[in-house]
This record gives C-alpha cells, structure tokens and sequence, in this order.
C-alpha cells in the first residue's frame, strides 16, 4: 500500500507504518507491543505539520519503529475507522492496546510531547498492562451500556426540541451557529429552510440570510476561483481553514440552490453558479467523468488576491480520488442547481456522473458499491454513506423527468441497504457490513450514524411516496424510531434527523404530470410542478409510450399503477393516497399546490 504525506519535505515515511488490517494488529499481539494509529488526510494541514515536525523528529522516528506497531490510515478512504478512533480532529494520534482498545489520544502533538507520550505509553504497556488492559475494558463496558439504542415514537416534539436547539446556537450578530470555529453546517441549514418551507416562520428566514449572506461574502468563501472552504478559525467568518472538500461544497451548493428557489430575489443563484464555476474546473475529471475528493490547503497562495497573482504560482494539490458517496452528493447538488438556474448543462454533468458510478463503482454480481475508486478495487464497499447518497442521487435524477430508469436504480439502493446494513431489532443501519468476525479493534463493533441513517430515512421516504412500496416506508420509520430514545445526545448533528421526522409526520405530497414531451401544456403543468418548494413533495413526469434506459416501458407500468388516464394531458396532486381529480391548467395546480401546503399546521 502507498502511504501519502506531506507535500513539504519530511522524514515521515522512515517510520515502518503498516495498513489498518487484521495483519498488523496480529503482529502487536504477538511482538506485545501497543499500536500507534495514525489517522491523517490528504488536505489536512495540520497532518502535514505532524509530518513535517514530530514524525521527522529522529528520536520519534527511533522510539516508533522501535516500541510500537504504527499504523495510518486516510480518512477519507476510511471512514468507518474514522468513526471508532477519531479523537477530536484530524490528524488523529491514538495509542491502542494490541487488540484495538483506546489507551490515550489526541490530534497534533508536537515533537517535545510526542517524545514523552511514546516513551510513558510504552513503559506503561511493559510494566503495567494487566492493570492497564483491566480499565479499558472497564471503559469499553461502560461506553456499551451507553450507546445501547433506545426506540420510541415519533413526534412533532422532536422537531421542536431540534428546533430550539439550533435557535439557542444561533449567533444573530454574524450568522451561522456557535462561536469559534465556525463551520458552515449545511444539514442544520437545509433543515430550517424546510422549517421555513413548512410554517414560514420569518425569524427563520432571517437566520438563514444572515447566515447565507456572511458565509457567501467572508472569508470562507474564495472570492478569486469559488467554492467554499472548511470553515473559518474566527466568529466573523473572517480567517478560514484552507482546505476545499467536495463533501462541503457539494453539500453547500444544493443548500443555496434550494435557498434560491425559496428566495428568489436574493442573489443565490450567483453563489451556485459561482460553486460550480470551481467544481467544473478543479475537481472535475473528464478521464472518470466524477469529481475529485479536495484540494489541499495553502494559506500563501489563497491569500492572492487576483487570478494572475495566483497563476504565479503551483496550485494547491488536488486528491484525484473519486469517492461514491461525494460525489453523489455532488450530482444532487447540480441538479439542484439545474433546478434553480435552468441551466441545462448542470444536468447533464449530474447525470454523466451518475452514469460513470454506476459503470465504475457498482459491481452488479456481488452488489456492491466501492466507497472509492482505487487502482485495485477497493475493499471498502456499502457504506452506510455511500449508498444512501446514491439513494438521494438516483430519486433525484429520476425526477427530473427526463431519466425514468433511475427510480429503478434506487431501488437497487434501498434493498442493498436493507440485505447488507438493516439492524433489524433496533431500527437504523448499520455504517458498514457485518465482516467476517476477524475485523481488529473497534471495527467489530458496529455503528449507527444518525447523520447517514436520516439521509437513508428520507430517501425511503420519497422511495415508498414514488413507488407504492409500503415496505420502504415501513423501513424508514423504523429508522427514524430507532433513534427517539439517543437523538438528543447528538446536539445540532441531530438537525438531519429532524428534519426526516418531520417528513415522516407528513402526509406525503405526489405530484404527477401526464403528457407527451413535445406537449406545451404538458410541458407548462410540469415546469410548475417542479417549481414547488413543499419539504415532502416527490415527482413524476410520465411520458405515455416512453421507455427508460432499458427499453422498459416503465411509465406505462406507473400509470397503470397509479391509475392515471394515458390519453389526456392532465396533473394530478396526490396526499397520501388520495389524489385530485385531472387539472389541466397551471392555474389550478398552483392553486391545489397552494390547499396541500396548508397541512402543515403546528400544535402551538
């Protein structure tokens, strides 16, 4: 395996560092020595530091290769060892017991106190670890009993009790949530603007321009090439951290598409296009038709001030990676964009990108979805992450209207979510598959993410409300009950979950356009169906006679199904499972649109 290290000369890759696997943690046991885990990324400044300083320093160097097991591990390739190890940060510096166990951490550690900790960790492993193995199995048994999951019913209380959290937070003097550092929190963003969606509250509205405007207008953003970084070191927005994340982007670009499609006269369309400007010409690669994973920090170079400044210079190196579940993320966001701008050409690289994960990153025999694109193959497949972004993705390729096969494709999701991650007992899914039982140190103990359960919730959600499928609903909401007992504990990462809450206390809003392509009216009905805002709407747009990808009739099937005449051009607004009679004109569908919106009523 290749190691990757700072840019900037060090000594680093002296160290004997070993890959996260069952081999290495083997050989600790046997040479009865701890693990050194070093978790570190690509864009990751302070990593290179670490590289740069402690891990070149001669005696850290000696005392590593020496006394411990050294073990690194990329984040981002890595995930689910992130989860179990992360101890505040990155890089991540974590002293491990030889079966995988937690002895002391932290993130950087410069030179001086990286000399001491190595030599107290492994005297204290040589001379005490009967005493030493004894407290952290006590700590283990402890942090057991407290993530046990605990189920309950769903509530517009737990909306609120979110809700209110994430109003305490709020900072009304520059936006955004807490003090310093700030970071931008897209699925807190995304789930007060549905709260506005829902009741329209205008303190709401206020929080998000606010917060949209500072982070659009400081620091964090790259007011020279676009595209948001990190976050910012200071309460003002003012000094970011350098590094560009897809994941980041991705997801702040579909928050200010939807924001502009909620408010249309605030200029975030400029912010959209401006994102992509910078996605389409630094991380998208026409060779795999998918984005790369980030671009390094470089505080010199983002600190130039002009486009002919920075082209003096090499810019910040790129991680050519291309993971699934960001770069889904990004196909949402464009379309997203598409929806916003009407630019055609945000749609068509959506839907080339879901093309290549699907041919690239899907293997159809095994079903399974590689969490990246490595040289040989990744190992790492169907991740929580991964698959439901892919979920997300395929639902809104499919309602675009112009990609039927799509909703096929996400049912490809939904059950291999079902068949490799479902905890059956406490609802949720687990972040990756069950292995083979020989996985080292906290790996063997699975994890329920609320984040990535309440994006695979929603997806179910919207499955269950295009498809009829009552198994995908029932799922969900087995999902989302599995956390009633613990959400709390999560603070504001709570947001997400709320959010698909609230959809699932929703009666679900359908809205169906019936009408050949070439059909103004047709075209008319779904233009302002597509223009509906409402936080539980899905969509179909079917084409009597039209086949999918497969040559498959499916819109035939759909109509059959769904019980909609073929031989009129109509729309039709479903709740629940009652639908209007036809609607012919774009004038009485704004006006049933404008009734369904109106059950949202909250229990004040």
């Amino acid at each position: 395996m290749t190691f990757r290290f700072s840019p900037r000369p060090n000594r680093a890759a002296e160290i004997g560092w070993r890959p996260w696997g069952g081999k290495a943690f083997q050989e600790a046991q046997v040479a009865d020595k701890p693990v050194l885990l070093a978790i570190s990324a690509v864009w990751c400044h302070w990593c290179h530091v670490m590289d740069e300083t402690s891990y070149s320093d001669p005696e850290v160097i000696r005392l590593i290769n020496e006394r411990y097991v050294p073990i690194r591990v990329d984040n981002d390739e890595r995930p689910d060892v992130n989860r179990r190890y992360n101890m505040g940060g990155w890089p991540t510096t974590a002293f491990l017991t030889p079966d995988g166990e937690i002895v002391h951490g932290g993130t950087y550690v410069p030179p001086d106190a990286m000399r001491s900790y190595l030599a107290q960790v492994a005297d204290l492993w040589a001379s005490q670890r009967s005493d030493l193995a004894q407290r952290v199995a006590e700590l283990r048994e402890k942090e057991n009993e407290a993530r046990s999951p605990k189920s309950g019913d769903l509530s517009v209380q737990i909306v609120d009790q979110v809700g209110s959290l994430v109003r305490g937070q709020y900072d009304p003097q520059f936006g955004g949530f807490g003090r310093e550092p700030k970071f931008p929190q897209p699925k807190l963003l995304r789930f007060l603007l549905d709260e506005h969606r829902r009741f329209g509250y205008p303190e709401i509205a206020t929080m998000l321009h606010r917060t949209l405007a500072a982070m659009a207008a400081g620091g964090m953003y790259d007011h020279v090439e676009g595209g948001f970084f990190r976050y910012s070191t200071t309460r003002q927005w003012e000094i970011p951290h350098y590094e560009k994340m897809l994941e980041d982007n991705a997801e702040l670009l579909a928050v200010y598409a939807e924001a502009h499609r909620s408010f249309p006269t605030a200029g975030y369309d400029r912010v959209v296009r401006d994102v992509i400007r910078w996605m389409d010409a630094v991380l998208w690669q026409p060779d795999k038709k998918l984005w790369a994973g980030s671009q390094d920090a470089d505080e010199h170079y983002y600190t130039l001030d002009s486009v002919e400044e920075r082209a003096k210079h090499d810019a910040p190196f790129v991680d050519r990676t291309a993971y699934t579940g960001w770069n889904a993320l990004a196909a949402s966001a464009y379309w997203a964009g598409w929806a916003a701008t009407g630019e055609k050409a945000f749609e068509a690289r959506a839907h080339e990108a879901m093309g290549s994960t699907a041919r690239r990153l899907w293997d159809p025999e095994t079903k399974a979805l590689r969490h990246f694109d490595a040289a040989g193959g990744s190992t790492v497949v169907n991740l929580l992450g991964d698959l439901a972004a892919a979920l997300a993705a395929n639902l809104d390729a499919y309602e675009t209207g112009l990609h039927p096969g799509a909703l096929g494709g996400a049912k490809v999701n939904a059950m291999t979510l079902r068949d490799r991650l479902e905890d059956p007992e406490a609802g949720g899914f687990f972040d990756a598959p069950e292995g083979t039982g020989a996985e080292p140190g906290r790996l063997a103990r699975r994890e329920r993410p609320i984040e990535e359960n309440a994006l695979a919730a929603e997806g179910l959600l919207r499955l269950a409300a295009l498809s009829g499928g009552d198994e995908w609903r029932e799922l969900a909401l087995h999902t989302l009950r599995g956390f009633v007992g613990d959400y709390r504990q999560w603070g504001q990462f709570a947001a997400s979950y709320a959010n698909a809450v609230a959809r699932a206390l929703a009666e679900p809003l359908v809205i169906g356009v019936v009408g050949p392509d070439a059909d103004p009216g047709a075209s008319a009905l779904w233009q302002r169906a597509r223009s509906a805002t409402d936080p539980a709407r899905s969509l179909h747009r079917l084409v009597p006679g039209r086949a999918d990808d497969r040559g498959f009739p499916r819109d035939d099937e759909l109509l059959a199904r769904l019980g909609f005449p073929n031989d009129r051009v109509a729309a039709y607004v479903c709740i629940g499972t009652v639908c209007s009679a036809p609607i012919a004109d774009e004038a009485s569908l704004g006006s049933a649109l404008d009734e369904a919106g109106r059950r949202y009523t909250h229990p004040d």
